[in-house]
């Protein structure tokens, strides 16, 4: 076909949205200068290999391919494309991945949006010199990584974009397995996976690799940010973390000596509260740019700091202030966060008049504190000798109904919006963090796309407990009593025991619902306490969560 060209100098060829079904390669064979071609958006399923030794880049992506073409020669002896540099093969119908053979010289394959569910060991042993694998959206999902399936010691740039691969089901040694064979990887995306607990998953999956640039976890499903593990890669430039479910994070055993990072964005999150300790002076230090916009801040004293700082600070700060809003208290729901300004006079917490009438009236105060002191400590009484009667009765055998090894949570937690930063930051931080519990908050696990009532329903029936977090505020919630309702279906059906009810505040007469009532009068409830008798409580919904169902209440009040 291209013989009268031989002579010719013609350095690339396009054929692409053709209607091609077969790829011959031995029509190029007599153009000896043909560097380049291109037969994207065609119809192929075959490719006849043929000797095209100056061919540096090959199109073969958005085509009808179902397994990878031949490229070699001569039985597998010699390589039909010697000097072959990038292929692109994306957007076919390829299933299964054989090892490459015959491209001695490959530096880019792109292989994204393919059929691809598994990765076997040795896939890519033969291409030695590559530095760039795109496996962008292969699969979806990809179902597994062979140990040894990424052993590309001159790999630089990886991607696994949209893969919707479960690291978290992996066990460690197998997710300490995954990047070993490829430590000097510079760019990575793992954008649109599953890795949820970050503090568990990334320390180990991420622990080779220590000359990373560019790291993308965007859409991942984090919701902790591990401690120690970012601020080995010391050559780090850009950390994507936008798209996720992360609300806190202890700034200098994350972002600590992170002098060479540029930009991060911190977009899209659960944050509420930016304080000073959350990002090092060593991280603004070098920062050019960083993105916090479409969080959920509180716009309260605690983020004088930041205001503060936004004001202040010669970094880019992306698309701020027009998508930075306040979400709470709710009188500044949906203000831009700059039109909130705080003073020192405004924040002070205490007023030196006070002290000085509280010297004053010291011995009235004295006896008033004397007698709250034992109304207070009642329910904390009650919530010890609960504690007492649950050892009792494991020490003498006490046979257990049920046990939480059977559902995917210990508790399904039942709160309205206004008390999000109490259960966020102190009740799932610290039974999550320190207990080892495990619970099902509607903010971070509920699936996108499903309706509420629908994630309600499926994600009650993985719960082994509902927690509901009771105030003011849910009793007032239409919403919210919708989901009371369901508890008082589940107490019926499995008892008390099946319930870990937490007063965070009284419920005043004005806002008490029948349902409400009702429950409060089956159920017994245990009442948050600060200060004095915290850690009690604490206990107590530790043994309310722990103990099976069948034991006695946590606390009768």
């Amino acid at each position: 076909m291209f013989k009268p060209l031989k002579a010719s100098k013609i350095h690339t060829i396009s054929l692409k949205s053709n209607n091609m079904t077969v790829l011959n390669c031995l029509l190029f064979s007599d153009l000896k200068q043909l560097a380049e071609l291109d037969v994207r958006f065609n119809k192929i399923t075959h490719v006849i290999p043929g000797v095209m030794q100056n061919l540096q880049i090959l199109y073969l992506n958005h085509n009808d391919l179902i397994r990878l073409p031949n490229f070699c020669i001569d039985h597998y002896i010699k390589s039909a494309f010697s000097n072959l540099l990038k292929l692109y093969i994306s957007n076919n119908k390829i299933s299964n991945l054989s090892q490459f053979r015959c491209l001695p010289k490959l530096q880019v394959l792109i292989l994204g949006s393919n059929l691809i569910r598994v990765i076997h060991f040795d896939t890519f042993k033969n291409l030695q010199q590559l530095t760039e694998l795109g496996l962008m959206a292969v699969g979806q999902p990809l179902k597994k990584i062979e140990v040894g399936a990424l052993n590309i010691s001159t790999l630089k740039t990886l991607s696994l974009r949209k893969c919707h691969f479960d690291f978290y089901r992996l066990p460690p040694l197998a997710l300490s397995k995954i990047f070993s064979f490829c430590k000097g990887l510079k760019s990575l995306d793992l954008a649109g996976n599953v890795i949820n607990n970050g503090t568990s998953v990334l320390p180990v999956l991420l622990f080779p690799l220590t000359k990373l640039r560019n790291l993308n976890l965007q859409a991942t499903k984090l919701n902790y940010l591990p401690e120690y593990t970012f601020t080995k890669m010391k050559f780090i430039k850009r950390l994507i973390l936008n798209d996720n479910r992360i609300y806190s994070w202890h700034g200098p055993k994350v972002f600590g000596n992170l002098t060479s990072l540029r930009y991060i964005d911190l977009g899209n999150n659960l944050i509420t509260i930016i304080v000073e300790t959350s990002f090092p002076t060593s991280l603004l230090k070098n920062l050019e740019k960083i993105s916090l916009a479409f969080n959920r801040f509180s716009c309260i004293c605690e983020q004088m700091w930041f205001l503060n700082w936004l004001r202040q600070t010669n970094i880019s700060v992306v698309s701020y202030p027009e998508k930075y809003y306040c979400t709470q208290p709710s009188n500044l729901n949906h203000v831009l966060l700059k039109y909130y300004k705080p003073t020192v006079e405004s924040c002070t917490p205490w007023d030196p008049i006070w002290t000085t009438a509280i010297l004053i009236s010291a011995f009235g105060v004295l006896i008033i504190i004397a007698f709250v002191f034992f109304l207070k400590c009642n329910a904390n009484v009650k919530n010890y000798v609960y504690l007492l009667r649950v050892k009792h009765r494991k020490k003498f055998g006490y046979l257990p109904i049920e046990s939480s090894e059977d559902y995917q949570y210990h508790g399904f937690v039942v709160y309205c919006d206004s008390d999000r930063t109490w259960v966020h930051n102190q009740f799932v931080k610290r039974l999550e963090n320190e207990e080892g519990f495990k619970f099902c908050i509607h903010h971070r696990d509920f699936v996108a796309g499903d309706t509420i009532s629908a994630n309600v329903d499926n994600f009650l029936k993985e719960s082994w407990k509902v927690v509901v977090i009771m105030s003011n505020a849910l009793a007032k919630s239409e919403w919210c009593q919708w989901e009371i309702d369901i508890v008082q279906e589940r107490r019926r059906r499995q008892g008390r025991d099946a319930l870990v009810l937490i007063m965070l505040e009284n419920i005043n007469s004005k806002s008490m619902t029948s349902p409400l009532h009702t429950l409060l009068d089956s159920t017994p409830y245990i009442r948050y306490k600060k200060g004095i008798g915290e850690d009690l409580f604490w206990k107590a919904v530790v043994e309310g969560l722990r103990k099976s169902v069948g034991h006695h209440p946590v606390s009768l009040l």
